[in-house]
Parts: structure tokens; sequence; C-alpha cells
């Protein structure tokens, strides 16, 4: 199959690359890469006035490298080959005698397909919806195809910083007061470009021009600033290397020529495609993409169609949740213990969206549009034709029992989800007459960031209101794992593990901004204390001692995480282990009850401590049957909870480590230090005994 078709209006005299490869989006492999050259040597021996590059795909423009074809042959040399042939098919297409401009209809340049506008092309046109960006971190690579020299050239060194590290992809908008790119209506896209190369005949790519001049300059100091400020950001995980190559690539750059400063980037790209945490973040893309959508599994067939969903509470949980049902198509109807109570949560809804159409961010129309599906009530009679309800109160048993007698009480048939975080099934559809009607859908917040839900069987939930539950959430743009009843259920429970592990190694005699510190070099994205103060102490606390209060003998609660609470150090707003801007409060320290009857744990071991914490909390999932499988593990652990992504999941934690090695060293751990959740998982031995050490995923 050819993957660029030439075209030529021989009226115009204007050349048209036409991408189109296989799959559902466009990708870059050997074969494009090679007709690219060859197109752009027709353009030259035809003579054309111009080139403008176009995509058959309806979304995708070009959205980066083929990772499955790198993949089957992952070494430096053959990583290096395809970059430095790529770098030298856009050298030849930018110093083309001839204009070249790029028409994106809504489409999505990413990585190295954003990289081939950036340096072969000399202006870009896009209609509104078009997005542009180097994800690449976020797979564990950099962009190394120039990107990172010729978005500086572009938009300045700060702005470059924080697009590659930050692994962003951006609106057309936000490129347009750079120079960069013009959005244009689609009716006007096609005429615009060929006006433009009309009227740019003879121009010097940006990339090769003796005048050029990097916008928003910096003095030398100012951009050492910056390159220490992201090291100090990007580079404390030694596991995730791909942030150090990159930041290097980009500081080399700035004391060379255009030419070589690209070359050099692919010297510290090609090592990456080795490094097991680089691999391991690569299998998660390949997880997430391929399985994620289809991991749950439920028959479709039993599924109630739920076009129009019901939300009751409309705080912050149930606005997020109302958006991102209202954002994707449905109707919503959100509730609260009055109409006026409703409206204002509606009303918020719509200033926060508001705050993202300012930015650029969002279409005024999307923002209208799930504005116009969301309609503020208190009449429960109105449940009587939805087919689904989700009940997004705070965690309080007795409320959400109360909640589902009413709703039921009204419709005795409607599927009522429960987004709770520990709260059992079982416990909530007690004293229910149709407990199989009761599921868990529990969001994670942000709800319209966190891609992630967790479905909850009950012990009566039935295969109706499980499927109607996963294919509502699927429809909503959430990845979906399902996991068995139980006091925290999978997620709340392991992360909860992490949160109390940071405290008792407080307790231990480790200060709390260094157990944050030393999170922070394991992979995680914020230290327990931290969190505890961002997420509220209130929630953690009072989540703590329900899964306590179910199981005493798995989930203690730390003595200092009591004490805080009760003196009102809390978070969110109030006193905790931070004054804003992350400088340590001292005065948290008194209440830390230190336990001298233990040993300070050195860096290393508190660090793993974090990291096996959670490890044997997901393996405890599976010996109860909260958790089914590896890959729910893992998925979950990544979108939920915050597990170091380098690592895949804590699945693919032991299998790299090994099976007896991690039992050996959660052995160590508890026998050390007597944390009852250390207790190693039945699950290791299981393993042990049928000869599996590694390979679990």
């Amino acid at each position: 199959m050819q993957e660029l078709r030439y075209k030529i209006d021989g009226g115009k005299s204007i050349a048209v690359f036409e991408i189109d490869t296989p799959g559902p989006v466009n990708a870059i492999g050997e074969q494009f890469v090679t007709e690219l050259g060859k197109a752009t040597e027709k353009a030259n021996s035809d003579g054309v006035k111009g080139v403008i590059l176009t995509s058959a795909k309806v979304k995708s423009f070009l959205d980066g490298a083929n990772l499955m074809e790198i993949m089957k042959d992952p070494s430096p040399i053959s990583v290096k080959h395809l970059i430095l042939k790529l770098q030298e098919t856009l050298e030849a297409l930018a110093k083309s005698p001839f204009p070249v401009v790029a028409v994106l209809l809504g489409q999505t340049a990413l990585g190295g397909g954003f990289e081939i506008l950036l340096w072969g092309c000399d202006h870009i046109f896009a209609t509104s919806g078009s997005k542009l960006g180097f994800p690449e971190v976020n797979v564990g690579l950099f962009p190394a195809v120039g990107g990172p020299e010729t978005l500086r050239r572009a938009m300045g060194i700060k702005t470059t910083l924080d697009i590659v590290m930050g692994g962003k992809v951006m609106p057309a908008e936000f490129y347009t007061n750079s120079g960069l790119v013009t959005v244009v209506s689609k009716d006007k896209i096609f005429l615009e470009a060929e006006k433009w190369i009309e009227n740019n005949k003879g121009i010097v790519n940006r990339n090769y021009d003796p005048e050029w001049k990097e916008p928003n300059l910096l003095s030398i100091e100012e951009r050492q600033m910056l390159i220490k400020n992201a090291r100090d950001r990007y580079t404390v995980c030694p596991e995730k290397p791909y942030f150090k190559a990159a930041i290097d690539a980009i500081e080399e750059g700035l004391g060379l020529p255009f030419e070589e400063a690209v070359r050099n980037e692919v010297h510290h790209f090609a090592p990456l495609i080795v490094e097991p945490n680089v691999k391991n973040k690569i299998d998660l893309f390949f997880s997430l993409t391929s399985l994620g959508p289809k991991l749950a599994k439920i028959d479709r067939k039993k599924a109630i169609p739920a076009t129009e969903i019901a939300i009751i509470g409309a705080g912050l949980m149930g606005q997020g949740i109302a958006q991102i049902c209202a954002d994707n198509g449905m109707k919503v109807l959100l509730f609260d213990v009055d109409e006026q109570t409703a409206q204002a949560g509606r009303e918020k809804i719509g200033n926060g969206l508001e705050l993202l159409v300012k930015k650029g961010r969002w279409l005024q129309e999307r923002k209208d549009r799930v504005m116009n599906n969301i309609r503020a009530t208190e009449d429960y009679r109105e449940l009587k034709s939805a087919p689904l309800v989700i009940e997004a109160v705070f965690e309080d048993l007795d409320l959400k029992q109360k909640i589902l007698k009413q709703v039921q009480d009204v419709n005795a048939d409607i599927i009522f989800a429960s987004n709770t975080s520990t709260i059992p099934m079982e416990e909530i559809s007690a004293n229910s007459d149709r407990p199989e009607q009761v599921v868990g859908m529990h969001y994670f917040s942000p709800a319209p960031l966190m891609p992630l839900l967790e479905v909850i069987q009950g012990p009566k939930t039935s295969e109706i209101a499980l499927a109607t539950a996963v294919i509502s959430g699927r429809q909503q743009g959430k990845t979906c794992i399902i996991v068995g009843d139980g006091p925290g259920f999978y997620t709340s429970r392991t992360f909860g593990v992490f949160v109390m592990t940071g405290f008792y190694l407080a307790e231990m005699g480790l200060e709390p901004w260094e157990i944050d510190r030393l999170a922070l070099e394991a992979g995680f994205p914020q230290g327990p204390l931290h969190v505890y103060g961002t997420a509220g102490g209130g929630v953690i606390y009072h989540g703590g001692l329900l899964m306590k209060s179910r199981r005493p003998d798995l989930l203690p609660v730390p003595e200092t995480l009591i004490k805080m609470y009760e003196a009102g150090y809390t978070g969110v707003g109030k006193a905790c282990f931070y004054k804003d801007g992350l400088e340590p409060d001292k005065s948290a320290l008194k209440f830390v009850v230190r336990n001298t009857s233990l040993p300070t744990p050195e860096s290393d071991e508190a660090k793993e401590m974090l990291l096996l914490a959670m490890v044997n909390q997901a393996f405890l999932c599976l010996d109860e049957g909260v958790l089914r499988d590896y890959f729910s593990m893992d998925i979950g652990a990544i979108l939920g909870i915050g597990f170091p992504d380098c690592w895949h999941g804590p699945a693919r934690y032991v299998s790299q480590n090994g099976v007896r090695a991690t039992q050996d060293r959660i052995q160590a751990i508890y026998d050390k230090y007597g944390l009852s959740f250390f207790k190693p998982a039945k699950e290791f031995e299981r393993l042990i005994v049928c000869g599996v050490d590694r390979g679990l995923i």
C-alpha cells in the first residue's frame, strides 16, 4: 500500500503530498520516510511552485513513529538509522526552492508528525479542533527528529521545555501568535494555503534563515536557570531516563549550529530504546490503547442504553461526572437537596468551562453543547424514565442508603451506581429490595481529567447492572476495570497503604518532606504526605477509619494521622505539611508520634517500602478476588492511583524483579517493622509453587 500519494495541479503547479498510512492513524515508518523523500525529489524535478501536505485520515494528520514497527527490532542502531534518514529527508524538503505548507482539517499532528511540520514546512494552516504537540515522554521517549530545536526556534526555550517535558498536545490556536499556524475555516483553508504559496515564492525555511533570531530570547543566565529548574523537576527519578536525555539534548543544542543540534538529539534518543523502563512505558501505551478499551469483560447485549443519566449530588465530583457525560453527548439530570443547590452546581460547571474557552483550550461551541445537555432539578419523579442514576454524595453509608431507597421508591428498575471510594456495595444495598440493581462506579478526581473508572461488582450485582455501568463508562471515554466488592475495593485500599506508609515512615524518624522527596525519586507523581494535604486529610482520615473498621488486621491508621486530623491539619486551604508554594510547614512536626521502638529506614529502603506497600496490597487483592487479572492490576494502578508508570504497574514490577525476590523483600520488611499490610500475599507463594518467577505481564 502506498503511504504518501503525490498529486499535482497542472494549472496551479502546486503538488499535494497526501498521507495515508495503514491503520486508524497515520504513523511514520521506513516506507513512509522513503516515499516522502521520493515525493520531494519529484516535486523538485517537476519545478512546482509549492507543496501542500495533507492527510486522508479524518482525525489524524500524522501521529508520530510507528512504534509497532520499531519494537520489532528495538535496537539503537536501527532506530538511529530511521531517524537520521527522516532528518535527511526533512532537510531536503526544507531546502527545496518552493514554499511548503501543511493543511490540517481538525486533525492531530503529534510527535514526529509535528516535527515534520516544524522542520519541513514553512507554514501550517489548520481548522479549529486541530491539535499539535509532543506527547513522547508519555511513552518513555522524547522528540528527536529536530523537535526541540525547531520548536525553540519558533517559540523560544521556555515554551519548548514546557511542551517537550510536559508531553503536551495543544490546540492549533496556541501556536498562532508564533507565526507557525494560521487558523482558517474549512471552506477557505485550501484557498488560503494556495494564496500563501503564491505570496511567498523563494521563501527561506526559518531553520536555515541566517537572519533568524530566537523569539523571546533570554539571557544565558536565564536559560541556564530554566534548564536547571527543568532538571530539578523532571530528573529526580533515575528510572525515567527519557527526561534527562531530553534536557541534555535541549541544553547542548543551545551551543550548536542547527544541523549539528538536530543530529545530536539522535545520540541521546537511540540508547533509550533498550532501557527496561522505557519498554515498560511503551508496553503500557500498547496495553492502554489496544487492551484498555475491552479489558472489562461484560455481555454487551445485557447493557441498558443510557443516553440520559441522572446524577445525585452537585458537589465537585457530581459536577465533574455531569460534565464528562454531557461532553460525550448524554443528557444529564443534576440533582441535589434543592433545585437552587443543583443549579449552583451547574453554574460552577459553566464557570469552569468558560475559563477553558478563554485560555483557548475549549471552543465556545463545545462549552455551549455541554451546558445545553445539563439540567438541574430536585424532583425525584423525573427518575421514572431514567435508566441509570449515579449517586455522588459524600462517603456516608446512611446517606447513601437513604438516597438508594428514595430512588428505588420512584423507579425500582433503575440501575443505581454509587460513586463511592470505600464503602462496599453489599453494605450500600443491604436494606434494598433490589440489590441486584446496585453497582459501583468509582470515579477519580478530577473526574473530567482522570481516565480510569473502577466498576465494582457487589455480591448481588446483576450482569445487567454491571454491563450498563461499563458501557456507560466507555461512552464517557473512560478506561474501565471491573473489581470485586470489599472495603476500599482495589484502588482506594492500595492507594491508602501508600499514604499510611508515608505516615509510618515519619513515625520511624524520617522528616515528612524527606519522605515526599524519596517518593518522587521512586517515580511517584506526589509524595504520600503531600497527597494527604492536596487530596484532603479529612477524606483520607474517614476513609482510613472505615477500612480499618472492616479490616483492622490489614489496614491500620497511624496515630500521627489521627492527631493531625483532630488538630485541623487537613490541607485543602487549612494547615498541613506544606504552606503555599510547597514550603515545609514545620508546625506539623508536633503531631508526629515518634515510634522509638523501630529503626529509622535508610533512604533506599524507604523508597522500596513505598513501592512494595502498594505491590503487596495489589497482590492481596488477587488473593481475595477483588482483582481478577494482572492487566486490571497494572492499568488501574497507573491510571487511578499514581503507581510509577516507569514500572508499568505492580505486576510488571514483580515480573522484572522476580516473584521470589519480591516476596523475600516484603517478608524482610514485615519482619523488621511489623506493619500488618506488609505480610506477604499468598499469590506470591502460589506463583513460586507453580514455578513462575517472571513474565506475569
